[in-house]
């Protein structure tokens, strides 16, 4: 059982990180090149970002149920905490971004792009919080 958690838990990083990139390269490629997304390529990052959604949402299930087998429940350590934050951020953006996303599919008007940019900061930094604490909760042990 624990080998299939942190393979998934593995996975669902790989497609969080993948699917949050690949998103962002379309919408910067037409965004440079002065382009207007067709409506395929709108679906398609719309589609990008709901998958990412639930691989986060494995990412953080999956987590939980290996921080209860190998330490037998939530560490205490102060890295632990900084990553579960950052987590948090993670999850709490990706579902407001996808949720801003059907709000504007819905009205027929772009996204917000300041809403949108604080989305994509606060993911970016919360990324690079839960790389240091997970790389200090790896060392402390």
């Amino acid at each position: 059982m624990l080998v299939l958690l942190k393979t998934l838990h593995f996975i669902s990083l790989w497609a969080a990180g993948g699917l949050g990139v690949g998103g962002w390269v379309l919408q910067y490629v037409h965004k440079r090149n002065g382009q207007r997304p067709s409506l395929e390529v709108v679906q398609s990052i719309r589609l990008m970002g709901v998958l990412a959604l639930f691989a986060v949402l494995v990412l953080w299930i999956t987590g939980y149920l290996l921080s209860g087998m190998i330490y037998g429940g939530l560490p205490t350590s102060g890295a632990f905490h900084a990553k579960l934050m950052g987590a948090t951020l993670i999850l709490i953006c990706s579902l407001g971004a996808n949720l801003e996303t059907l709000r504007s599919m819905r009205a027929g008007t772009p996204p917000r792009a300041g809403l949108m940019a604080v989305f994509a900061w606060t993911v970016r930094i919360s990324l690079l919080v839960v790389l240091i604490g997970a790389a200090a909760a790896f060392s402390s042990n």
